[in-house]
């Protein structure tokens, strides 16, 4: 099956490393020409090295600003011409407490970029997106959008947002032609994850293990998700292949949730 994603325009947010660097590996790797932001410059200059093509944008800024995300769409325009495929991935959960342990800010900070980064930057492609053919808007949400725990409430709230935010766009740029749809990821390892461990190399490298195998046990499919594994969907859904697809959240856990409908 022929995804046809060659020449293709599209842009990638939190791309320096996870789910998003994943995105733009496979993006390129299929021909498209990428522009992705992040933070920090370091790990996207590394990102430039494995990348395959040409043409790519590898941009520096904070999404959680206004400022920050108009920068990063005018240099992505100016690159690429035009957008086919938005991927909003940024989000971070910048805080691991509880309830009693966040602040007003804590909650605020949330909502500028895991939801917030989302809307302003969707507004602003929204115009290139209505000249493409076969255009489409990805949403990176979690499984914490509908399972929520005890754990950063903030997040879930937020990223339960997003998934909210993508059906009700969807139905608004439908007239268009204009998909939109959302994938949640279970418990996918990432750099939130690795900076949870400590230690020396050795130790790090240990605990790791001891981490993906304790998780593993609590999904049916016995392991966690790498990021990799939410590429084959995300290309798809960028593809004519899913043109009939719209609205729609992707839960992609290893049958944690389990959830029929």
């Amino acid at each position: 099956m022929s995804l046809k994603l060659k020449n293709r325009k599209v842009i990638i947010t939190g791309a320096s490393d996870g789910i998003g660097k994943a995105l733009a590996l496979a993006f390129a790797q299929e021909g498209a020409q990428v522009a992705v932001c992040a933070r920090n410059q370091a790990p996207l200059d590394a990102l430039s090295t494995e990348i395959e093509g040409d043409g790519h944008l590898f941009f520096s800024a904070d999404l959680g600003k206004v400022e920050g995300v108009q920068a990063f769409y005018e240099n992505a325009m100016q690159q690429l011409g035009r957008v086919d495929v938005l991927i909003n991935n940024v989000g971070a959960i910048l805080k691991l407490a509880d309830f009693f342990s966040l602040t007003d800010q804590d909650w605020e900070d949330s909502f500028q970029i895991n939801l917030m980064s989302a809307v302003r930057l969707t507004r602003l492609c929204i115009p290139s997106l209505k000249q493409s053919t076969g255009a489409g808007i990805i949403n990176i949400s979690s499984i914490a959008a509908a399972s929520p725990q005890e754990v950063f409430p903030h997040y879930s709230a937020m990223k339960a947002g997003l998934s909210n935010f993508t059906v009700s766009l969807a139905k608004t740029l439908a007239a268009d032609k204009i998909r939109v749809n959302a994938i949640s990821p279970g418990p996918v390892w990432s750099k939130s994850w690795e900076d949870e461990v400590q230690g020396d190399a050795s130790a790090k490298e240990s605990a790791k293990k001891e981490i993906m195998q304790q998780t593993g046990q609590t999904i049916p499919l016995q392991r966690m998700g790498m990021p990799e594994d939410l590429t084959g969907l995300a290309l798809l859904l960028a593809s004519e292949q899913s043109s009939w697809i719209t609205a729609t959240n992707f839960t992609v856990d290893g049958g944690l949730t389990g959830n029929p409908f």
